[in-house]
This record gives C-alpha cells, sequence and structure tokens, in this order.
C-alpha cells in the first residue's frame, strides 16, 4: 500500500460511523496521516431533534478523543446536501483514502433506504474502505492493530 497522506471519515454519529473513525485514526496512527472528519446532514434530515442532539453529542465525544490522539492532523466540518455527492465532492482533490461506516443492510431494506456506502464506492475519486460496527460481531482493526476498543464502544458512546 501506498503511503497514506490525508484520510477523508464521514462521521454522522452512528456507531458504524464511529467505528470508521477509529479505524481512519489507527491509518493515520500507522501513516502518519491527516484525517478529516465529514458531517453530512442530508437535507432531507430523517432525525428527530432528540436523535440528532444525540447524535452529535456521540460525533463531539468521538471527534475530542480523535483530537487527544492526532491533534492538528484532525480537522472537521459540516456541509447540508445529499451525503453521496457531498462525500464524493470532498474526496476530490488530495484525498487518499476514504474510510467509511456502514449498516451492512441488504435486500429490500437498502434498496428502501438507499445506500450511501454503496453510492460511494462508485463514484469516489479514490480507495473506499468500508467498516462495520463492532456488534456486528467481529474485532475491529483497531482493537488488532494497537489493542484499544473502538470509539463507539466507550462508555461516552455507548448508545
Amino acid at each position: 500500500m501506498e503511503t497514506l497522506h490525508s484520510i477523508l471519515v464521514p462521521v454522522d454519529g452512528s456507531a458504524p460511523s464511529l467505528a470508521a473513525l477509529d479505524h481512519a485514526i489507527a491509518l493515520a496512527l500507522d501513516y502518519g496521516a491527516n484525517v478529516d472528519v465529514l458531517h453530512v446532514v442530508p437535507t432531507e434530515d430523517p432525525l428527530g431533534p432528540d436523535a440528532r442532539a444525540e447524535d452529535e453529542r456521540a460525533m463531539d465525544a468521538a471527534y475530542e478523543q480523535a483530537r487527544d490522539q492526532l491533534g492538528d492532523r484532525l480537522s472537521r466540518h459540516t456541509v447540508t446536501g445529499d451525503p453521496v455527492q457531498e462525500i464524493v465532492d470532498a474526496a476530490g482533490g488530495d484525498i487518499d483514502i476514504i474510510v467509511l461506516g456502514t449498516h451492512g443492510r441488504i435486500g429490500r431494506l437498502r434498496q428502501f433506504l438507499g445506500s450511501v456506502a454503496e453510492g460511494v464506492i462508485r463514484n469516489a475519486p479514490c480507495p473506499v474502505l468500508t467498516v462495520r460496527d463492532r456488534s456486528e460481531g467481529y474485532q475491529s482493526f483497531s482493537e488488532r492493530r494497537h489493542g484499544r476498543p473502538t470509539l463507539g464502544e466507550t462508555p461516552a458512546h455507548a448508545h
């Protein structure tokens, strides 16, 4: 694998997105890369105010923990729009890899809800690493590589 310089991580506060952030941090630590955390608020946000506030608290706490590990190699921004388009647009330029959380839905549920991960994979100008939440039954890359739980599993992020 080439050396990674810049990693894009779309985060929405869900457990898979926080697991993706954790993977991105592990990669950044290994390669000395920068991590850009992107939060896309959908134009038609399906979450109610309480769920949105809970997700934002989880994102803020995860970001602070990531900042403790990466310092000024971590940046964060929020945009509003179509998640697939905003992620693909943000990856244009100097992003080496996108690390993206996925719920791993299949069948009719995925068809009904659409799949941000699938859209990003099909349209991204760089490689995409998809990550599922540990509750899906596997040990995280971070845990295997660095011997610590994911950011989504720390007490501040328990849902």
